[in-house]
């Protein structure tokens, strides 16, 4: 590459309900092919990094903004002199776009973006440019012309800390999907979510014999339970609603099943944050699983339970902008509403409050106790939130003997057995295939069944598809051999918090893949578009 050589981008692509797909046309106008290209912008959205054509970095700026970097990869990574490749991604709108119509530049990148530069060996001239105009958001580098060498797009500078503990606002804010002003979500003892929750949540799993766990591990299964906006995870959504879920978890878990009552958490975060901890602690006391009040005084836990009551659940947008879970509670209600129970009325009397109108989350209050007391202990067991979970803790360290979805990382005493362990005999596994497609691939979900009355560890199914698997997975490791032809086969065997499936319950897994066949740019994905003729999901 010379300094006289440049690149020229034109945006194009879709919108659609929460989200976009972007086509990016790049054309190199030198009179030499270019096997190494980078272009950066920055955006109010999330773009996911399973893009095609090209490799995606980000970087958090502040007031909301993300730096991009997209360098050419695989059949992406050279355009011939002349020629114009089309590479893209999938987004989600940080900011409204609507529901349909066309993407553009100014839609795509922000009005607040970085100013045009380049590295000191490339031509100040050759800025990127759109349908004609400037783009002067945008920063070109090529063919060894790289001015981001020495970055680390994976640290965020603008993190904010409280003590020794991260914002939840390191991992993005999303205020435009926020119902709650941002102005007004920090009174009245309302306090900012940090990762001091994970530690009150980790220490609740402790009391109930689990191990610690990442705040990764609990938004990868927030992410395979369906508690999300978004099927999959982008950038650091795994962090973020790691977190939100492990603080919803660690507010409401610890509180006996007999004794709940959605009253007490409008009491007790009332209690946390304009009265004494004293008072906190007698509410523990009477309502909380046996034992638990003084475990958490014994082990120095007090602190940082009462600061994740104080917490605001609304804070940083997440809430509206991250965790709206559409997973189907008792036919009447959706996750969300459920995790409406934390969110209180302006004058904190009242729990499964909407405060952006100061009433009732009407759908909520349909729904029965037990299903909520065991939605929150799934949170705290990463089990399946529509099972029973932590029925009955009597004391530090000891678990329920009622079958429980157990995670990967397994209690820390042995688990009960039974005195005579029942075989899996002709019981094979129920696979329901569903997820959602996009532009050029889809991502797939798999409801995993087992009908026996035994847990299954180690399970796998196998079949063939016509579609290559691509960037990642969640709750299963994938393993693919091509076959003839464009045929593939896939071993799918459960990994991590999916390795293992409770009696009688139901998992879901699920990996991203590009379309081998064309399946259309959206909609539904099901069993007959996933697998290849002839083929069916077997027991290994």
């Amino acid at each position: 590459m010379t300094p006289s050589e440049s690149l020229q981008v034109s945006i194009g692509g879709d919108i659609w309900w929460g989200g976009f797909t972007a086509d990016l046309a790049i054309t190199n106008s030198s009179d030499q092919a270019l096997e190494d290209w980078t272009i950066s912008f920055t955006s109010r959205h999330q773009l996911d990094p399973n893009a095609w054509g090209v490799a995606l970095e980000s970087e958090t700026l502040e007031n909301g903004l993300t730096r991009y970097t997209l360098t050419g990869a695989d059949w992406g990574s050279g355009i011939p002199a002349g020629g114009t490749i089309n590479v893209g991604f999938n987004g989600t709108q940080g900011i409204d776009l609507g529901s349909d119509g066309s993407l553009t530049e100014q839609m795509l990148v922000s009005e607040a973006g970085l100013n045009s530069s380049t590295s000191a060996d490339s031509n100040p001239d050759s800025s990127m440019t759109m349908d004609g105009m400037s783009m002067s958001e945008m920063s070109m580098n090529a063919a060894g012309m790289d001015d981001q060498a020495g970055h680390d797009h994976s640290m965020h500078k603008h993190a904010t800390t409280a003590g020794n503990y991260t914002d939840i606002n390191s991992w993005g804010n999303f205020h435009g999907s926020n119902h709650n002003s941002e102005h007004n979500e920090l009174v009245g003892g309302r306090t900012a979510i940090t990762t001091e929750a994970l530690e009150a949540y980790n220490g609740l799993r402790a009391f109930a014999g689990l191990e610690s766990v990442e705040i990764e591990a609990v938004g990868e299964w927030a992410f395979a339970n369906g508690l999300t906006n978004n099927s999959q995870a982008w950038g650091n959504d795994t962090k973020g609603v790691g977190l939100w879920y492990a603080m919803q978890g660690a507010k409401v878990g610890w509180i006996a099943d007999q004794a709940y009552n959605p009253q007490i958490l409008a009491d007790i975060q009332r209690t946390a944050r304009l009265g004494s901890q004293d008072d906190v602690m007698g509410m523990v006391r009477e309502f909380g699983h046996e034992g638990f009040a003084d475990y958490i005084e014994q082990t120095g836990l007090k602190e940082a339970f009462i600061s994740t009551l104080k917490m605001e659940p609304h804070y940083g947008g997440w809430m509206h902008g991250r965790t709206h879970g559409f997973l189907d509670i008792e036919g009447v209600a959706i996750a969300h509403d459920i995790n409406h129970l934390t969110v209180l009325g302006w004058d904190q009397d009242q729990p499964f409050m909407n405060d952006t109108f100061d009433w009732p989350q009407w759908p909520a209050l349909d729904v029965s106790d037990p299903t909520v007391i065991n939605y929150y202990q799934g949170i705290v067991s990463l089990g399946d939130p529509l099972a029973q979970n932590l029925e009955a803790l009597s004391s530090p360290g000891v678990i329920s003997t009622e079958p429980q979805p157990v995670p990967s990382q397994g209690p820390i005493l042995p688990e009960i057995q039974p005195e005579e362990t029942d075989l899996l005999t002709g019981k094979a596994l129920g696979v329901e295939v569903s997820g959602d497609l996009w532009w050029g691939g889809f991502t797939a979900s798999l409801t995993v069944t087992n009908p026996s009355e035994q847990q299954l560890d180690n399970w796998s199914v196998n079949f063939n598809s016509n579609h290559r698997f691509y960037g990642e997975s969640w709750g299963v490791d994938v393993a693919t051999e091509q076959l003839d032809g464009e045929l593939y086969r896939y071993e799918l065997s459960g990994a991590d918090w999916g390795s293992s499936i409770g009696a009688g319950q139901s998992m879901t897994v699920g990996f991203n893949a590009l379309a081998g066949t064309e399946l259309g740019r959206d909609g539904a994905l099901n069993e007959a578009m996933l697998l290849a003729a002839g083929s069916e999901i077997t027991q290994i």
